[in-house]
């Protein structure tokens, strides 16, 4: 079920419906929350078994093994058997993950190596990245006594698969997410303008730029022996552009969403194509995982408090090793994490040893950020090559063709790129404005409630004329 179709709107409209006016109506506040979580789980677990229902037996299984876990941790007395349920926990949803993410990525590099011909056809549950790794960091946070368990398995049950992020993220913790469970809302403290701006938002970046800006790079990665260089530079961008407008897309109409029923999800992307460095880049786009690499993964590795710098740098490209295997079964995509750890280790060391040394007049300052944001966004667009292609051997040729110089005299850039490419970078100027506004407590442009209005109509208006039924799935599904 997909959250610019009709069938989720009317999904959506009926729980919207039953939460607010049916169960709110219940007097006794106590007996109230408890239906209103049980019909969550309820219509939460529908949303997930519209892919696959066979799969929601593993999520019962992880949901089951980790609540245990969790209370288990939490009781016990011996260390040692608070780090048994704990690896009872981490191993249940790794191990998940592992058979069904990565055994045919293994037998694939076993029969290249050998020769061989290994096969199991294994169907990736939708969301399995996500959702593991909410249920994995419950227990590690229980396990070093930054929250208590829940004594309530249905409102775990419900952390665990919140329909708005369930298969696409963010990544919600637990410490953040089920004190939430425990206060019974209220319909009037819905802010339904900023509900409505974050999943009109999304809606328009999914269904007129996303899908539409596809067309211009879908057919690169078919076929990248057909393109020159001029349309290869013009297919990655417009994925540069799919992939941001796709995810931050789902994001914030999961953002819209859950605030419509009166939760808070935390923000996701934060205008990451206006970064300057890729430090920067990485706090500014998926915030959730990459935040959550830095707090389960990196610091337990030792982060940057360790006795030798080389040992900071080791951590750092294992987190982004194991961050690009997160995204899938491919080692284009273990390529891809270990671009980004090399860049974020050739930034640390430039900041540490030459940083210092450049000082430059206000105009030079300008012209030098103005620099740094165009190598950087080279450096993305280029590392997409590796997590869009898929094979190795496509990624060269698209590779080849950007930086051969080679192409067809007829090629003229779309205008559809060019109206596509500039709405991108026309948002991220706005975004930027808009979000250094709201933390400094300014009125911002969008206050105005005709200029809301007019934006509301718009973006409406833009939906209903690029959007269908038959939209494509958003692209972090297949994480």
């Amino acid at each position: 079920m997909i959250f610019s179709t009709s069938l989720f709107l009317v999904f959506f409209t009926i729980v919207f419906v039953i939460y607010w006016f049916v169960l709110g109506s219940i007097k006794d506040e106590d007996t109230r929350l408890k239906a209103r979580i049980i019909f969550l789980l309820l219509a939460s677990y529908y949303f997930y078994m519209s892919w696959n229902p066979i799969f929601i037996l593993l999520i019962l299984f992880s949901t089951v093994v980790d609540y245990f876990a969790g209370k288990k941790i939490h009781n016990s007395d011996s260390q040692k058997q608070k780090r048994l349920f704990l690896i009872i926990s981490l191993v249940t949803n790794l191990g998940f993950l592992a058979y069904f993410k990565y055994v045919n990525f293994f037998l694939g590099t076993v029969n290249s190596i050998s020769g061989s011909n290994f096969f199991v056809d294994v169907l990736l549950p939708v969301g399995i990245s996500f959702y593991t790794f909410q249920s994995m960091c419950y227990t590690i946070d229980i396990y070093y006594g930054k929250m208590k368990p829940s004594k309530d398995f249905f409102e775990f049950s419900l952390y665990v698969t919140f329909f708005p992020q369930l298969v696409a993220g963010p990544i919600v913790r637990a410490i953040d997410f089920i004190p939430q469970l425990k206060v019974n809302q209220y319909l009037k403290d819905v802010n339904f303008q900023l509900a409505a701006n974050y999943f009109l938002l999304g809606l328009v970046k999914k269904v007129v730029i996303a899908d539409n800006i596809a067309k211009f790079s879908d057919p690169l990665f078919a076929n990248p022996d057909q393109f020159g260089t001029l349309s290869s530079w013009v297919g990655v961008m417009s994925y540069s552009v799919q992939i941001y407008c796709d995810f931050s897309g789902y994001s914030d109409m999961a953002i819209g969403v859950a605030a419509l029923l009166g939760f808070r999800l935390m923000e996701n992307f934060n205008m990451p194509y206006n970064a300057t460095d890729i430090t920067s880049f990485w706090r500014k786009w998926h915030i959730s995982l990459s935040s959550w690499l830095r707090d389960y993964l990196f610091i337990p590795l030792g982060g940057s408090r360790v006795s030798k710098k080389i040992f900071y740098y080791r951590n750092l490209m294992i987190t982004m090793l194991l961050g690009g295997l997160w995204h899938g079964a491919s080692w284009n995509f273990v390529v891809w994490g270990g671009l980004h750890g090399s860049a974020l280790i050739i930034h640390k060391l430039y900041k540490t040893k030459y940083a210092d040394n450049f000082k430059f007049s206000k105009f030079g300052t300008s012209l030098y950020t103005v620099g740094a944001w165009v190598l950087t966004m080279i450096f993305v667009m280029v590392t997409w090559v590796f997590f869009r292609a898929q094979t190795f051997g496509d990624a060269a040729q698209v590779l080849q063709n950007m930086f051969t110089f080679q192409e067809s005299i007829n090629y003229r850039i779309p205008i559809a790129f060019v109206a596509l490419l500039g709405i991108t970078v026309i948002g991220h100027f706005f975004g930027t404005k808009y979000y250094e506004q709201v933390e400094e407590k300014q009125k911002h442009m969008f206050s105005n409630p005709y200029l809301q209005g007019a934006l509301f109509g718009l973006a409406i208006f833009l939906v209903l004329l690029f959007g269908s039924d038959d939209n494509q799935a958003f692209i972090y599904f297949q994480f």
